[in-house]
């Protein structure tokens, strides 16, 4: 009985920690998958508000899941509310760490997809040019090469590249 209530323990315990804190490539996947079910950015966020991020790039994404929460909610306050904590985080994270080519793509993101009255557009030139000033040595990490091709696909399918710069994101995906 008491090894039974140990074992127990033990799964309790592991499935918690299993719920913890999320990870970058999981923050990442989630949010990629934003682009098939818009209602994914309140599961993300929600998941973030157990285990808020304390580092820049983390902050973002909980910042860009806060700010695409609004189109799964009906009350317009809470639309506003999550909006406006979304862009809170997303401009700490630039202010943490103003060179991380993520955490501007993310902002990018953020901002381009934003409808106008909210009025959060003003750093899209800004970041576009951080991403391109820092991409090449971003991308040449390992660990971000699947995710360099996706921020190059979205800049390419943003509607804000100018020919030339659509044309080196272009011959860097293939």
């Amino acid at each position: 009985m008491k090894i039974k209530f140990v074992f127990t323990l033990f799964l309790f315990l592991t499935m918690k920690g299993v719920d913890a804190q999320l990870t970058l490539s999981q923050a990442r996947m989630s949010y990629l998958s934003l682009a098939d079910d818009k209602c994914k950015a309140l599961e993300l966020s929600k998941k973030f508000d157990k285990y808020p991020p304390s580092d820049a790039l983390m902050k973002a994404y909980y910042g860009a899941s806060l700010a695409a929460a609004p189109e799964c909610l009906n009350n317009p306050l809470d639309k506003l509310k999550y909006f406006r904590r979304g862009k809170q985080f997303l401009d700490e994270a630039v202010k943490l760490d103003p060179t991380q080519v993520e955490i501007r793509f993310l902002r990018f993101a953020t901002q381009t997809k934003a409808p106008s009255f909210l009025g959060y557009s003003g750093n899209i030139d800004e970041d576009k040019k951080t991403i391109f000033r820092f991409f090449v040595s971003y991308a040449k990490l390992e660990d971000n090469r699947e995710m360099s091709r996706q921020i190059a696909r979205f800049l390419i399918n943003s509607g804000k590249l100018t020919a030339d710069e659509q044309a080196g994101l272009t011959a860097y995906i293939n």
